[in-house]
């Protein structure tokens, strides 16, 4: 009986201390998961604010006036647009493009 006793004790104490190992195991990956966590709601409150700015930033009325400002860009000449003549006999004849690369030109200045 004694032998029995040692052999219980000794299983229960490698028991008391695997628990022990186990929940402060437990522990740290809550922490780390609070951590976690808290770090992606930081993450969505920046989304939602670069989100906000770039609306933002992108208002149509807003681009229209920095266009107005700093690119000087003025409507399409009709001159401007390449034309494409169609033959029907020699559909790889280049001398009916007009090439005009630019669509949009710059205001001149007088």
């Amino acid at each position: 009986m004694h032998r029995s006793t040692s052999i219980f004790f000794l299983l229960a104490l490698l028991g008391g201390f695997l628990l022990f190992k186990v929940k402060y195991e437990v522990v740290e990956i809550e922490q780390k998961l609070a951590q976690a966590q808290l770090q992606i709601l930081r993450e969505k409150e920046t989304l939602h604010i670069l989100k906000a700015e770039w609306s933002h930033l992108n208002e149509p009325q807003r681009l229209q006036k920095l266009a107005q400002k700093y690119l000087e860009i003025v409507p399409m000449r009709t001159d401007q647009i390449a034309a494409v003549v169609k033959d029907n006999k020699n559909r790889d004849n280049t001398k009916n493009l007009i090439p005009q690369p630019q669509f949009a030109s710059m205001k001149r200045e007088e």
